[in-house]
């Protein structure tokens, strides 16, 4: 059983529950990262055992103060209390209303000025600090603009001032209606960008047609345009840029972003593949917003269930083999292949249980999901028990053992030892076996491996996957109501 989910806000509107925000908040108010994460999860432990589902931004900061007090010492609690904290929204007066205040939105305005996407983010973050620590809630457009102004100019000199202020007094506002919408949002060249860096664009072509789009559509009179006329200008460019092939894939690809039916992508794979950060790759150039792990799945579960009950599930995949030995008996040094499997089947048995329900959860919200982990076996979460959404499996391997080590010896840099190499290599020969019944049992099934690339390589390979996958699984009408006359036929493959 799942703990129900943590959100921030009212009961008619909130948003899910964020440490790295209490993290955020804490830093701002002087503690330093660590510090700072290890009082991040007293507070929702607290917040957890208290039962909460909803939590108000003012209770928080409240509950913060308390534990920065208790934890950090008076003068960081009294920056936390005098500040406006990250899950609290800073709400900027302009002509239509109140609108929160967003690093994402001015840092897209500052890369006009010529910013690198890093270096415009970077300023755009000093001007959201500095109002937080501050304790501003309310300012106007203008106060933004001018805080702004002095951050460029302390940052980079008065050149870059001089270019902001002239672009704050001729900006031109650019408005896209979505389907079944009236009322118009921002264009944003960098969730354009984004959908053609998963379409196998490269970065400088990216950028270049999300300007010429953008320009192009500028020159609009009405300043408001349809998500369709941004997405047949794309289509167009990357013809002319890169050819007919990518602008198909283009085309493809704003399927998965809003699909009939949820996608599901399932990653598989042993301990050290680099699952975690492929997911997490994977979920940004498909624009998927939930990424969860079988392990945070299993840590739930085994919150909820004594070791006495189920004892494998008390223990990592690699040794579960362990506490199905008879009580008394004496421990091996290596296990049999057929124990450690048990061992291993055993956990995942148990593990696929929470999974189903996460699943089925995200088919009944409608959301696409990136679930990862080494409890996702090939045959144990099946598409037919799904039939609401589209189940995309894939396993993670390393062929190459040395390779395999390296990967544990980066990751223990990485999380600085927060996950010891050397419990890992004392099993190393048990989760090669593991790996080994993963791959038989993939290929059994026709689960696609992705086999020790790089991230790039390996993210762009599993949304190939993705997108053959989701097209054999469209029914022919959903392929013409989606991608019009040109797709309804049989060609499936986006690269054929």
């Amino acid at each position: 059983m799942t703990q129900p989910e943590l959100r921030i806000g009212t009961a008619r509107h909130a948003f899910p529950f964020s440490r790295g925000l209490l993290v955020e908040s804490l830093v701002n108010a002087g503690a330093d990262g660590a510090q700072a994460a290890a009082a991040a999860r007293r507070i929702e432990q607290q917040l957890r055992l208290a039962r909460r589902t909803v939590v108000s931004p003012a209770e928080l900061q409240a509950l913060m103060v308390e534990v920065a007090r208790d934890v950090l010492g008076p003068e960081v609690a009294q920056a936390a209390q005098a500040q406006t904290p990250a899950f609290t929204d800073i709400l900027v007066a302009a002509k239509k209303g109140e609108l929160p205040f967003s690093r994402g939105v001015l840092a897209r305005t500052l890369e006009d000025t010529g910013l690198s996407s890093k270096d415009a983010y970077a300023t755009a973050s000093v001007v959201d600090i500095g109002l937080r620590q501050r304790g501003v809630r309310r300012l106007s457009a203008e106060e933004i603009d001018n805080l702004t102004e002095q951050a460029l100019a302390e940052r980079y000199g008065e050149h870059l001032r001089l270019t902001y202020r002239y672009l704050r007094h001729n900006r031109g506002k650019l408005g896209v209606i979505g389907e079944g919408s009236t009322v118009p949002g921002p264009f944003s060249k960098g969730i354009l960008v984004q959908s053609m860096l998963a379409a196998g664009v490269t970065p400088d072509v990216a950028r270049k047609v999300a300007r010429v789009t953008q320009r192009d559509l500028r020159g609009r009179e009405d300043r408001v345009v349809t998500r369709q006329a941004i997405q047949a200008k794309v289509e167009a460019l990357l013809r002319d840029e890169v050819g007919p092939d990518v602008s198909a894939r283009y085309r493809l690809l704003r399927v998965i972003r809003r699909p009939p039916r949820p996608v599901i992508v399932l990653l598989g794979g042993v301990s050290g593949t680099g699952k975690s950060f492929l997911a997490a790759e994977i979920a940004y150039r498909l624009g998927i917003a939930r990424v969860v792990s079988t392990d945070s799945i299993r840590e739930v579960m085994r919150a909820m269930v004594s070791p006495a009950l189920v004892p494998t599930l008390h223990a990592s995949t690699f040794n579960a083999w362990e506490a199905l030995l008879p009580p008394g008996a004496e421990r091996p040094e290596r296990p049999t292949r057929e124990a450690l499997l048990a061992g291993f089947r055993d956990q995942v048995g148990q593990v696929s249980v929470g999974l189903g329900a996460v699943v089925e959860r995200s088919v009944q919200e409608g959301s696409s999901l990136v679930l990862e982990g080494v409890h996702l076996v090939p045959g144990y979460l099946r598409a037919e028990a799904f039939a609401g959404a589209l189940m995309v499996p894939m396993l993670v391997t390393l062929p190459d053992p040395a390779e395999h080590r390296r990967h544990f010896e980066s990751r223990d840099l990485e999380t600085a030892a927060s996950r010891p190499m050397h419990r890992y290599m004392a099993y190393f020969d048990e989760i090669r076996a593991m790996q080994d019944e993963l791959e038989a049992l993939a290929r059994a099934q026709g689960v696609p491996l992705l086999d020790g690339l790089t991230l790039d390589e390996s993210a762009e390979q599993a949304v190939d996957v993705v997108l053959r996958q989701v097209m054999v699984a469209l029914t022919p009408e959903e392929r013409q109501n989606l991608l019009g006359e040109e797709f309804s036929g049989t060609r499936l493959d986006p690269r054929s």
